[in-house]
């Protein structure tokens, strides 16, 4: 009897140990899996380059960058970044020296993953300008994500001249589906996917870093540089909301990159975005 008081008491003591160790690997819950798409968002041909310039450079040049946007795989859950020009650009327009074009919407692309738009749970716009927001309201069931600064801009008299059409986001607006952010914002909370607010191309403008397993540090530069000679040259659009606060944020994000060793992916520039592999290949 006393042996077996004696060998009760030991695996008790066993059990209360184990409970108070240190979870194994398996038990540990692994982390979502990550994953970054490149789409086809559009073509744009910059008749007049100067417009990338409030300091009077680039005249008499032009120069051709592409409306790309992203599709973001969270474990479960898909996400796209911004969302290119409208369907009325399908058979090319030109104004104001501008030439434009979609050669595929968004949802015939998400076929090739055997998506459809019901699929989609957040459309994320870097800000509300129109060649990042023209086929948002095809994507009526998920939540737009904007920061609450750039919401405010959609019902300003500003917005028509700077290029802002309220009315492509109009299914969210109406039907509530937004979630509105106010700075960098880690989206599903656990540091893969964050916003990184970056005001004076717009109000509420920001860009998008996401720690992806295998490539690291990835950031998605909205609109902050258009193409590499306007980043290292620290120009500003003449069509910015504001100057100094263009230079700011150029500051941060500069060094957000060099802390963080992230490769950047400037939005409109075609070299850039070849670094991120042609669908339905991803980057990881």
């Amino acid at each position: 009897m006393k042996f077996k008081n004696i060998l009760n008491s030991l695996l008790f003591g066993a059990a209360m140990l184990s409970n108070n160790m240190p979870a194994t690997a398996a038990e540990v819950t692994a982390p979502a899996e990550l994953r970054l798409y490149r789409l086809d968002c559009g073509t744009m041909r910059l008749g007049d380059m100067s417009l990338m310039s409030d300091r009077g450079r680039y005249q008499g040049r032009s120069y051709d960058i592409v409306i790309s946007c992203y599709l973001i795989k969270h474990g479960n859950e898909w996400m796209l970044w911004d969302t290119g020009l409208s369907r009325e650009y399908l058979q090319g327009v030109t104004a104001d020296k501008l030439e434009m074009k979609l050669e595929k919407p968004i949802v015939d692309q998400l076929k090739a993953l055997g998506l459809k738009p019901g699929d989609i749970n957040y459309v994320g716009l870097s800000h509300a300008h129109f060649d990042h927001t023209g086929q948002s309201n095809e994507f009526p069931d998920a939540t737009m994500i904007l920061q609450k600064k750039e919401y405010e801009v959609l019902s300003s008299e500003r917005a028509a001249e700077h290029f802002i059409d309220p009315a492509l986001l109009e299914k969210h607006v109406k039907g509530g589906r937004l979630r509105l952010i106010d700075g960098d914002t880690d989206i599903f909370g656990d540091g893969l996917v964050q916003t990184i607010l970056l005001p004076g191309h717009t109000p509420g403008h920001m860009a998008l870093k996401l720690n992806l397993q295998h490539a690291g540090v990835v950031i998605l530069s909205g609109d902050q540089w258009h193409f590499p000679e306007n980043r290292a040259g620290n120009q500003v659009p003449k069509f910015n909301f504001d100057h100094d606060d263009t230079i700011a944020s150029s500051a941060k994000l500069e060094r957000i990159i060099n802390e963080t060793h992230a490769t950047l992916v400037i939005q409109h520039e075609p070299a850039d975005n070849q670094k991120l592999p042609a669908l339905p290949a991803f980057l990881e």
